[in-house]
């Protein structure tokens, strides 16, 4: 005799088994913790069996490296100190291998010097983080973080910390060149801070072709400065009031100083701490 089969089509199907779907999602969960109990029992030899592989699996792999959460945290925090450092010691290399590169100066050595506060008013300061500890002294020219302009000179140090007067410091002084973009000739002069925002130069005569515009160099020094370095530029050039026959000169520098986080000090080669 043969057997009639039936055959459920696919749409029938489809139906069925979303019906079904609707009616667990209906039942309340009290029955439905039951069925999820249920098929745990029924089914937990067979899931056992790839946990149970995968574990001992993994066990065998980090057997002897593990660690526990106290020496994660602190294996986290070391390296994260570590890559701090790593960022810092770089940007201090990129700075030093530009400024060599722009203004080489074989008889000395720079230290970079972070910026940890300024003074403003009467004294125009920096106080930088470092001191004689790394061969900085009195006397020795302060550079911007480029390397390409004086910024002041070093005043007074102790073993980690230094003070700077800025350029615009009225107790400052400094020998300087004045010179034309394009032009050979230039002229000597003493600058001094005017006490607010740029310096002077006063008592030089008015023969000197000095002109608005006119570039300002830092004199090279013999020890302390062996190149000349951009200082500012003449921004009011005027007779003096009590010496008609003389200029009484302007200058803007042409860093901001009070910007600078980090600042260059030109120390000569035998000062540094590890020159024999």
């Amino acid at each position: 005799m043969a057997v009639k089969k039936n055959h459920l089509s696919p749409g029938l199907l489809f139906i069925t088994l979303l019906l079904a779907g609707f009616i667990l999602l209906w039942l309340p969960q009290r029955i439905t913790c039951h069925l999820n109990f249920l098929f745990v029992s029924v089914f937990d030899p067979v899931l056992c069996l790839g946990r149970t592989f995968e574990a001992g699996k993994f066990r065998a792999a980090a057997e002897g490296q593990t660690v526990d959460a106290a020496e994660y945290e602190r294996l986290w925090k070391a390296y994260q100190n570590l890559s701090a450092q790593y960022q810092a010691l770089h940007r201090e290399y990129e700075i030093l291998a530009r400024f060599r590169k722009e203004k080489p100066l074989p008889w000395a050595g720079l230290v970079l010097a972070p910026v940890s506060s300024s003074v403003r008013g009467l004294r125009h300061e920096l106080i930088i983080s470092r001191g004689s500890d790394h061969g900085l002294a009195p006397g020795q020219m302060v550079l911007s973080e480029k390397g390409d302009s004086v910024l002041g000179i070093v005043q007074e140090v102790s073993a980690r910390l230094s003070r700077v007067r800025l350029l615009t410091d009225s107790s400052v002084t400094l020998e300087v060149r004045i010179r034309r973009e394009g032009a050979e000739l230039e002229y000597v002069g003493r600058m001094s801070g005017d006490g607010k925002t740029g310096c002077r130069i006063p008592l030089l005569s008015r023969d000197y072709d000095i002109r608005e515009g006119d570039v300002v160099f830092a004199a090279p020094q013999p020890g302390v400065l062996e190149t000349p370095l951009v200082v500012g530029r003449c921004v009011r050039v005027r007779p003096d009031e009590e010496h008609p026959l003389l200029w009484d000169i302007a200058v803007r520098p042409v860093e901001d100083a009070y910007a600078q986080k980090v600042v260059a000090v030109a120390v000569p080669a035998l000062s540094l701490p590890n020159t024999p």
